[in-house]
């Protein structure tokens, strides 16, 4: 380690960039959108066998947003606000054309869709929209329940050159920011 005062060298530029081109990695992906039922859809079928075409790997947490917070991210979707972006992974087989998509981040963000569409989950602590505190999906009309499942989510989609020791880090450092 140098101290501040010895500055930084030629030598030390170079070699700063010799760390950055040996562990750079080059991960392709694309940007899609998927309407929520869509979403909610492949993450329920299959779930309680593990064969869920998205799905949340073991390194993630449980649920920990709270109801309210649940409640403002679904106030938010109905409202058409801009939501983050979902960042998954691809890891199906090939060989068996078993596509699979990993969720690197956006878990909390599925969750709450599917227990919304599922009626698992009472609106409150809304302060926009307070006329929704206390509905349930069911309780929206009809209408108003289409057009929630045809919301597009905005996602990034890793191709299978993300292995998974990148996946776990990108999850850890976009959990960091």
């Amino acid at each position: 380690m140098r101290s501040k005062l010895e500055g930084i060298t030629l030598q030390d530029r170079n070699a700063a960039e010799m760390e950055i081109r040996d562990k750079r990695q080059q991960i392709n992906y694309d940007t899609k959108q998927y309407p929520v039922e869509i979403l909610v859809q492949k993450y329920m079928e299959g779930i309680n066998d593990d064969t869920n075409k998205l799905f949340i790997p073991g390194y993630q947490r449980e649920m920990t947003w709270d109801e309210a917070r649940q409640s403002k991210f679904i106030e938010s979707v109905i409202l058409g606000l801009p939501i983050p972006y979902l960042f998954v992974a691809d890891i199906g087989d090939d060989e068996n054309d078993e596509s699979r998509l990993e969720i690197i981040d956006g878990a909390e963000h599925i969750r709450t869709l599917t227990r919304f569409v599922n009626n698992e989950l009472t609106l409150s602590g809304l302060e926009k929209l307070e006329h929704l505190n206390g509905f349930k999906f069911a309780d929206l009309l009809l209408p108003r329940q289409r057009n929630f499942n045809r919301t597009t989510v905005r996602v990034i989609e890793l191709t299978k050159t993300a292995n998974e020791e990148f996946r776990r880090d990108l999850f850890e450092r976009i959990q960091s920011f």
